[in-house]
């Protein structure tokens, strides 16, 4: 559903609203049975996408580094101190508010990006072209929404809204996303999107490189011969950036020869991913240990 369209704006309000007045226990529980047609249980997770909902309302809003990982921003900072500052996408630069930016000053071709949610982006691949009171427009609107708000994922509610301005990388991406279990690397996510007809491909790995036999309905399949030269390299980085986690995915662009940061995602599709086949979503469960709910389990305190 596009961002603008009026439906996406009436559903956004009434998350909002909903967010306001019912228990975000009730609302993930509600969201979860109307997206993936299937009861989901909270006392005791075991599937992947239970377990996600129970650390977005149990842990991830008072971890305060899963919130410093989640947001855009700060989570270079984070990056650097784990020694990875060379996979940053170069900054070019960064602002509290839409109106001190200054457009002359900004390169021919740049991305903005709202630090506090997701789908924040505005890509401007030629500035002759770039409307930049339509950018501005956005920007405002994107800095007063509470994006935790709309999935319950209180941990952005968390995040000071800031924008951000990085180096254009190109118009077909490649991104290499891992699922990480416990400080482990365990399944790969590779998707492209052509920026002129958003039509996005996806395919799962193993780490050998191995296809998975798990699609998306929502996406197209994708096919790839090989990963790219330095896979075990980014593979090293992901095993460094997921160590202090119950579960991250850490994302990657991969541009030619080299590849770039992308982002720390704690809960994929708001933990409502859907799984063709849904045996999948068990299997990936099973990989996730949370102590806090072994300890409940057996009867601890």
């Amino acid at each position: 559903m596009e961002r603008d369209s009026i439906l996406y704006k009436i559903r956004r309000k009434g998350q909002v609203l909903a967010h306001m007045i019912m228990p975000d226990e009730w609302m993930c529980k509600f969201y979860s049975h109307i997206l993936l047609k299937k009861k989901v249980v909270l006392t005791n997770p075991q599937t992947f996408n239970e377990k996600i909902q129970w650390l977005k309302l149990h842990d991830y809003p008072n971890n305060d580094l899963v919130i410093q990982g989640a947001d855009k921003y700060r989570v270079r900072s984070y990056i650097k101190e784990k020694g990875l500052s060379d996979i940053l996408v170069p900054l070019i630069g960064d602002w509290e508010k839409p109106e001190d930016i200054d457009w002359e000053k900004l390169p021919n071709q740049f991305v903005l990006k709202c630090n506090h949610g997701c789908a924040y982006n505005i890509v401007c691949s030629d500035k002759t072209k770039f409307d930049s009171n339509s950018a501005k427009h956005k920007l405002i609107k994107w800095m007063k929404e509470d994006f935790g708000a709309f999935n319950i994922e209180t941990h952005y509610s968390e995040i000071k809204p800031h924008i951000i301005c990085e180096e254009f990388l190109g118009e077909c991406i490649t991104d290499y996303k891992f699922f990480c279990f416990n400080g482990k690397p365990e399944y790969i996510y590779v998707s492209t999107d052509l920026i002129h007809d958003r039509q996005a491909q996806i395919g799962f790995f193993y780490l050998d490189g191995t296809k998975m036999p798990l699609i998306r309905n929502d996406y197209k399949p994708i096919e790839i011969d090989h990963f790219p030269p330095f896979f075990e390299e980014m593979k090293k980085a992901a095993e460094v950036l997921c160590q202090d986690f119950l579960f991250v995915r850490v994302d990657f662009f991969v541009k030619e020869s080299k590849y770039y940061f992308a982002e720390l995602t704690f809960t994929p599709s708001g933990g409502m991913m859907p799984f063709n086949p849904d045996k999948y979503d068990l299997e990936w469960g099973r990989k996730m240990y949370i102590p806090e709910l072994e300890k409940n389990s057996s009867g601890g305190v």
